[in-house]
């Protein structure tokens, strides 16, 4: 082999090595890692060092070779890009308790260290936890509702034992920021999770406002919403319809739409008024999801005799966030939960949820949480009598409580 044919096998191996010991660490902070990095890196490092960098020195001399290196780097970051949206350029991973991360930080170091090959060989058993930890799921027939933490909105993952879904993707925070690329993505890549369907109740802001990043990372996951024809949400993944009368069956668990009515997409009713209600039982516990309803509606769902005995609950969202247009008197005595979720903001401009409404579950005995003090809810059919407040469960030294949780 000629020196240059020894010099790249050289830089190459020691490419490889850098990159399978720096796996663990990218999975320990990011959750996932790159399978086209090592050959990005081979394009990129000779590209730079050969090409940009002589023609962005020798600008200082002929400023029209600055126009060149700008031209080089564009095409490379082309090049880049491309490489970066292909289907397998990146490989995700549930977060790994932390044993998992340090036992494969630990085996990355063993393989870059330069020891004798079998001693080097130990580091990569010490890989395969963090690399195929997967988290515990509901065991068959039980279910679990996560409210996330995404401020004055709703954003809820529902897990079986075998397939997810998400009931609404929280606010839009500007053109730039929203709960989808900072909460949703994230939280679900975290768990490790390919949702089966996105369901968004209606069209208002804080509640679809995350769905194009959730839609652009599951591909797969159906839509289904209350959106008009016309959205421009449509032209990201086209939408069924929610219904009153649709229902399936996840591993024993049953997911039933209560509303609306078909004849309700006729008319040009508000859009809190459309907001699809998900009721999900195991026959034992049940979930009752009711969007931003509003009194009218509670009340149709309450008067309907084919609705006797299907509003009661073991847990709610609370409609329309704790809005004093919802949660009626007869709507809770139908429903009678156990437990409320109240999605908002902390000390948001609408004062969700409000004093009278509060008012109306204490005097029901309905236990409250609201995500400002309780961060991401977790409620479980398994574990019906409590809700798990992320807040508790992960606090920090630097955190205080801003609502006694539960109410």
């Amino acid at each position: 082999m000629t020196g240059v044919g020894v010099n790249l096998a050289s830089a190459a191996r020691e490419q490889w090595v850098i990159t399978l010991a720096l796996t663990p660490l990218s999975l320990l902070l990011f959750n996932q890692v790159s399978l086209v990095g090592l050959l990005a890196n081979a394009v990129a490092i000779p590209w730079v060092t050969l090409v940009v960098t002589p023609l962005a020195m020798a600008g200082v001399l002929w400023a029209p070779l600055w126009d060149a290196a700008a031209l080089a780097t564009q095409g490379l970051s082309l090049g880049l890009q491309w490489l970066a949206s292909l289907s397998w350029a990146t490989l995700s991973v549930a977060a790994a308790p932390l044993w998992c991360a340090m036992a494969g930080v630990v085996g990355g170091a063993l393989l870059a260290m330069r020891l004798p090959l079998h001693w080097r060989a130990l580091g990569i058993p010490l890989l395969l936890p963090v690399l195929l930890w997967q988290p515990l799921r509901p065991a068959m027939g039980q279910f679990e509702v996560l409210g996330a933490d995404i401020g004055q909105g709703n954003a809820l993952i529902v897990r079986t034992a075998s397939h997810s879904m998400v009931y609404d993707a929280g606010p839009k925070f500007s053109r730039e920021s929203d709960a989808g690329n900072r909460v949703l993505v994230p939280l679900l890549r975290a768990m490790g999770e390919k949702i089966d369907l996105l369901m968004l109740s209606h069209r208002d802001s804080d509640h679809i406002g995350g769905a194009p990043a959730v839609l652009a990372m599951q591909p797969q996951a159906r839509l289904v919403s209350s959106i008009e024809a016309q959205h421009e949400l449509q032209d990201v993944r086209k939408s069924e319809r929610c219904l009153a009368g649709q229902t399936w069956r996840w591993d024993g668990v049953d997911f039933a739409v209560l509303h609306p009515l078909p004849a309700d997409y006729d008319g040009l009713p508000k859009s809190n008024a459309m907001s699809c209600v998900l009721r999900i039982s195991n026959g034992a516990q049940t979930a009752l999801l009711a969007g931003d309803l509003e009194a009218a509606q509670e009340l149709r769902l309450v008067g309907n005799p084919d609705m006797e005995g299907r509003l009661k609950a073991d847990f709610l969202l609370m409609p329309h966030h704790g809005s004093k247009t919802s949660s009626t008197g007869a709507f809770l005595d139908a429903v009678q939960p156990r437990w409320a979720l109240a999605q908002a903001g902390y000390r948001n401009r609408f004062s969700h949820p409000v004093d009278s409404v509060l008012e109306r579950y204490r005097e029901r005995h309905i236990g409250v949480v609201q995500s400002p003090g309780c961060g991401a809810a977790t409620w479980q059919s398994s574990q019906p009598e409590k809700v798990l407040c992320q807040r508790e469960l992960g606090r920090r030294y630097w955190q205080h409580d801003i609502l006694k949780q539960p109410q």
